[in-house]
Order: structure tokens, then C-alpha cells, then sequence
């Protein structure tokens, strides 16, 4: 009995699993003293961390002592030139986020300005790290993009420095063309007098030494930044200008400008329509921008009866939901249900049936669909998971086509021995789906299914 009691006691007094999480608030159950003396021994083996101490504790005396520990670390990575090795670059890319965060995050709440100088300089780290950093997976250009990303929020906050135009340039002039990428939403953030700024003294750059000139993506990312239409075209070569994408893109940037007559031009000179179709007869799906450029010069410029036919005629060629929806709003009353139905008969007769399935199924138009999926079953595809989905949505009211829907994933799933464990719950659906139909008018019964599909191998059931 009284060892009873004694257990007893011993269970009671046990701490539940709950206090011994991982949470902030059992973190600060133990004390400020007792986390102090646990950080300081993990910082002598972890410099990250003793350097992220460092930071943090500058940032309690203020913006300046921040940015002094922050420029050390900018001017240690920049000095380095050892390569990073796969086994530390997960390490090295954590390490640049906690940095990145530092200063747009703990140094932007303290002074935007001040934040906004490191951060340009953390931009200008990006090249000498990619020839440090093998970057498969696109992790470390990530890093970058955020800090761009990052810029962005603190223009708002940081007025525009022109002083800081001439080192922007200065690491433009050294940059690659992946820096143009990533400038353009950095740059754009503080206005087009910045932009102009930098652009100026970019150019005086290029002047003084032209055999050095940036890649013509950098140069164009700061005339958008400028709003310098011109500055734009010039790196444009005179042989590019007759393809639909470059088109687009100058037309783009002349319509913004005003300058209709000129955008009409340009995408004239580069009509797709002129050009030779492929092997299969279809238009280039690359020139769709030019498409999309045109129908908006067309209205600015006046014709909007051109406009009006260019959206149709764009909906029948690759079932766009967007033009559809203006081609719709520009018609008189009901003249709209009447092409509401030939925009269904368009996407139910579509060259690919999955695109013109995933049209009618996301408008939506139901009964378009499940007609659609009856009366070309022999070719229904798609994504197992988007097949499944949507005969989830018809098996309320139109099940046979949610049958024709499930088997396909089922048969898609079962082709592939790495999906293959997928296909069973989706079986037993089909089989419970086929059993509520009842009488399948023409559709090969659930046994008949198995048959065909397994063709001698054990088909999954859970029963």
C-alpha cells in the first residue's frame, strides 16, 4: 500500500509533456539569468549565433551601433573569396537571411535610411557569391530576390537618397545580367527621380569606359525605374524588333509613355499573324504578349471594334479567361448569355481537352463540362489530383461524368508503380460511385474497370 502511494506520489509530481516543449513560453519559464548563461555557452561553438548576440545587443544601443555591426559583417563576406561547399552553403544561406532580416527588419524599425545603405550593399554581394556558391536549387538568388523584395517596403519609409545614385551605379557597372532582375522592384521603389539619377550616372560610367558596358537587362531595369522609354529602346537592336515578345515589350513601355502611334507601329512591324504557323498549324504560344499589348493599344488608340474582335479571337485561341470576361463586359444586355454559349461550345470542342475541361470547370459551367467529358471520354486528360477534384464536384449531379473523371486519375495513378498506392482510395470511390449509378448506359462496369486496367496484377483494396 504504501509503495502504492509512493508511485503515486511520483506520477503526480511528473511534469506533463505540454511544460516540456519547445515554446516561447516555457523558454521564459526558466529565467532570463538561466537562458543568458545557456546562450553564451552555445555562442562559443556557434559564431552565427555569438554574431546575431552581437547584433541584437547593438540594436538595443541604437541605429548606428546596429549598422556598425552590420557593416562588419557586409565587409567579411566581401573580402572573402574561399568557396562554399555544399555542406556549409545550407549554413551560409541561413546565415545571409538572418543578415537580410537584420537590417530591413531591426535596422529599418530604428532608421529606414541607414537600413536602405546596408541593404544596397548586401544587393551588391550577390555576383561575388555566385561564384562562391553553387546554387542548384535557386536558394541563394532567393535570398536576393527577398532583399529586393525587402527594399521595396523600406522606400516608403527612406525618401529617395540621390548621394546614393553613384554607388548604386558603381555596382550596376560591375553587375551581371541576373542583377537586372532583381534590381527592377528594388529600384522602382523610390520613384523615378532616383531612377533618373542612377541612370545618369550609369551612363557617364559607360561613357568613360564602353568596353565595360552592363548587360543591356540591367540598363533596361533602370530606364523603367527612370520611366526613360527611350533609354529602354536603345538596347533594343534593330533586328530584335520584329520578334512578337520584344514587340510586346517595347509597345508596353511606349503605350505607358503615351506614345500610342509609336506602340502601333512597333507591334505592326512584328505581327505574328504575318509569320509562317508551326508544323502542327497552331500560332506560336510565345507571341500571346503581343496579343495582349495589341488588344490594349487597339482601344487606347481608339478602335474599339478592332479591340472587341481581337479578345474573341484571342479567347478561341488559348481560352483566356481574362479576355473573355472584358469581351463579355463590353456587349449590350443579353447580347452576353448568347456568347456565353459559343464560349462554351469553343472550350467543349478545344484542340486539348484537359485545357478546355479545366475553362469550363473553373468559370464554372457544370453541365458544360459534364457533356463535354460524356462526349469525349475516349480522351479525357489531365493531373490525377485536378481529375479527382473536379469529379468531386460533379458526382452531386452529373456522376457518370465524375465516374469517367475518377477512373482516369485511377488509371493515370496505377501507370506509374511510385503512385501506385494513390490509386486505392480513389478505387474504392469509383467502386462506390459505379454502385450508386446503378445502370451505367454504355459504361464498362467497376469489374470490367479492374480487369482491363490490372491486366494480371493485384489491384489495391482496402476490403
Amino acid at each position: 500500500m504504501a509503495e502504492a502511494v509512493v508511485r503515486a506520489g511520483a506520477k503526480a509530481r511528473k511534469a506533463p509533456a505540454s511544460s516540456r516543449r519547445l515554446t516561447a513560453a516555457n523558454l521564459e519559464a526558466l529565467g532570463a539569468e538561466a537562458l543568458a548563461a545557456l546562450l553564451l555557452e552555445l555562442s562559443d561553438s556557434q559564431p552565427a549565433l555569438k554574431r546575431r548576440l552581437r547584433m541584437e545587443l547593438a540594436a538595443e544601443s541604437g541605429a548606428e551601433a546596429l549598422a556598425e555591426e552590420v557593416d562588419k559583417r557586409l565587409a567579411m563576406i566581401a573580402g572573402s573569396r574561399a568557396k562554399i561547399s555544399w555542406r556549409k552553403r545550407p549554413e551560409f544561406i541561413l546565415d545571409l537571411h538572418v543578415l537580410r532580416r537584420m537590417i530591413a527588419g531591426r535596422l529599418g524599425d530604428l532608421d529606414a535610411g541607414i537600413a536602405t545603405r546596408r541593404l544596397w550593399a548586401f544587393l551588391g554581394l550577390a555576383d561575388d557569391l555566385f561564384a562562391r556558391v553553387k546554387d542548384p536549387k535557386g536558394e541563394l538568388d532567393q535570398v536576393f530576390v527577398e532583399a529586393a523584395g525587402d527594399m521595396a517596403l523600406l522606400a516608403p519609409r527612406a525618401p529617395a537618397d540621390i548621394a546614393l545614385a553613384g554607388e548604386v551605379a558603381d555596382m550596376l557597372f560591375r553587375a551581371t545580367t541576373a542583377w537586372g532582375e532583381r534590381l527592377g522592384l528594388a529600384l522602382t521603389a523610390f520613384g523615378p527621380g532616383f531612377g533618373a539619377a542612377v541612370l545618369a550616372e550609369l551612363n557617364a560610367r559607360i561613357a568613360a569606359r564602353p568596353a565595360f558596358k552592363p548587360s543591356a537587362r540591367v540598363i533596361r531595369a533602370v530606364a523603367d525605374a527612370a520611366g526613360d522609354v527611350d533609354a529602354f529602346l536603345e538596347t533594343v537592336p534593330a533586328t530584335l524588333r520584329h520578334d512578337p515578345g520584344t514587340a510586346a515589350a517595347v509597345g508596353r513601355r511606349l503605350l505607358t509613355a503615351g506614345r500610342v502611334d509609336e506602340a502601333l507601329a512597333t507591334l505592326q512591324a512584328a505581327d505574328p499573324r504575318n509569320r509562317a504557323r508551326g508544323l502542327d498549324g497552331r500560332p506560336d504560344p510565345a507571341a500571346e504578349p503581343w496579343y495582349a499589348v495589341w488588344i490594349e493599344t487597339l482601344d487606347k488608340a481608339g478602335e474599339t471594334k478592332a479591340a472587341h474582335e481581337e479578345r474573341w479571337a484571342t479567347f478561341e485561341r488559348t481560352l483566356s479567361d481574362a479576355q473573355l470576361r472584358r469581351f463579355l463586359k463590353a456587349l449590350p444586355d443579353f447580347d452576353d448569355v448568347e456568347a456565353m454559349d459559343r464560349a462554351f461550345e469553343v472550350a467543349a470542342r478545344y484542340p486539348s481537352f484537359g485545357d478546355g475541361l479545366a475553362f469550363l470547370m473553373g468559370w464554372p459551367a457544370l453541365p458544360e463540362a459534364a457533356a463535354m467529358i460524356m462526349a469525349r471520354r475516349d480522351e479525357v486528360a489531365g493531373g490525377p489530383a485536378d481529375l479527382a477534384e473536379w469529379s468531386a464536384r460533379l458526382e452531386g449531379r452529373y456522376p457518370r461524368a465524375a465516374l469517367v473523371l475518377l477512373r482516369t486519375a485511377i488509371t493515370l495513378l496505377w501507370s506509374d508503380h511510385r503512385t501506385r498506392d494513390d490509386a486505392e482510395p480513389l478505387a474504392d470511390e469509383a467502386e462506390a460511385l459505379a454502385r450508386r449509378i446503378g445502370d451505367l448506359d454504355g459504361i464498362e462496369s467497376h469489374e470490367a474497370f479492374v480487369t482491363r486496367l490490372t491486366a494480371r496484377r493485384q489491384f489495391p483494396s482496402r476490403r
